[in-house]
């Protein structure tokens, strides 16, 4: 299991490079062709693309020009590596696993994109619900519990359904139409119970980013306090766009929530063994 872990992890780390040539290049040119600068447009090497490594190595610099070079290019590697190597850890068949995979490296794409653009591209959302719906066929096979799939089925509208009745409601002003649709491939992918966990989960993180991050920028003694410590602090909070008018992206909230609450499904660790006998034991139908 540990030599299975290590491989994936492994093999995460190159697919993680890719997922950032999807995330930086979508909307804007083809995936074809090689990789570049994004600064001096130099071609880059084989050597300055080597997963985390070649970031750390080079200090975070283009070789060519001495640029800077985001940070999200080892994070994103690091995350998918770090996924990656959990599946493999898993006591899954290997077929099970690797349809893990894709599912895993969706979310990771979803979170990022979100996070920049305040949007979720289609595509991968409904990539996303399509291949949780395989996913979940394939794992309900395996466990002979074929007869739950009518549930979890359901469940994927389901949970898109209040998402889409906030953004019709608000006209897109609290939520926006893609979480809607990233909810239906999570319902697909954890079933009622976990599913509702997995979003309530979300709504808790997203409350507490805004509370410790955009609440303090409301206080005039907190812009004070910048002024006082380092004069360019506060124009640099504004630079990065965190204002108490800011629109916090809530994709990566959802993503982050199902990938975890999945993992430890998929290792046998149920999350919620005190509500087994609690008010919501009803909706434990589905995959787990």
């Amino acid at each position: 299991m540990l030599a299975s872990a290590l491989v994936f992890t492994l093999f995460g780390a190159i697919i993680g490079s890719f997922l950032n040539v999807l995330i930086l290049r979508h909307g804007v040119k083809t995936i074809l062709g090689r990789s570049e600068c994004a600064s001096c447009g130099h071609e880059l090497q084989a050597i300055d693309l080597v997963p985390i490594l070649s970031w750390l190595i080079l200090g975070g610099r283009c070789r060519y020009c001495g640029s800077k070079i985001s940070a999200q290019y080892p994070i994103v590697e690091a995350l998918t590596a770090i996924a990656f190597g959990f599946v493999g850890a898993t006591p899954l068949p290997l077929s099970v696993q690797v349809l893990a995979l894709p599912i895993l490296a969706l979310l990771i794409m979803i979170s990022v994109y979100d996070f920049f653009h305040g949007i979720i591209p289609d595509a991968w959302s409904y990539a996303f619900a399509g291949f949780s719906l395989v996913f979940s066929l394939a794992y309900l096979t395996l466990i002979g519990q074929l007869s739950d799939f009518t549930a979890l089925f359901i469940s994927g509208p389901a949970c898109a359904l209040p998402f889409a009745a906030l953004w019709f409601v608000s006209r897109g002003q609290w939520m926006g139409l893609g979480d809607a649709k990233l909810a239906w491939g999570i319902g697909w992918l954890l079933g009622p119970l976990y599913a509702f966990t997995a979003i309530v989960t979300a709504f808790v993180l997203g409350a507490l980013i805004s509370v410790f991050v955009l609440l303090p920028l409301s206080s005039p003694k907190f812009w004070a306090f910048l002024r006082h410590v380092t004069p360019n602090r506060s124009s640099s909070l504004i630079s990065w766009g965190f204002t108490m008018k800011s629109e916090v992206a809530f994709g990566p909230f959802l993503a982050v929530s199902c990938a975890v609450i999945w993992l430890l499904l998929l290792f046998g660790l149920d999350p919620l063994n005190l509500l087994e006998a609690g008010p919501f034991a009803y909706l434990n139908v589905g995959l787990f």
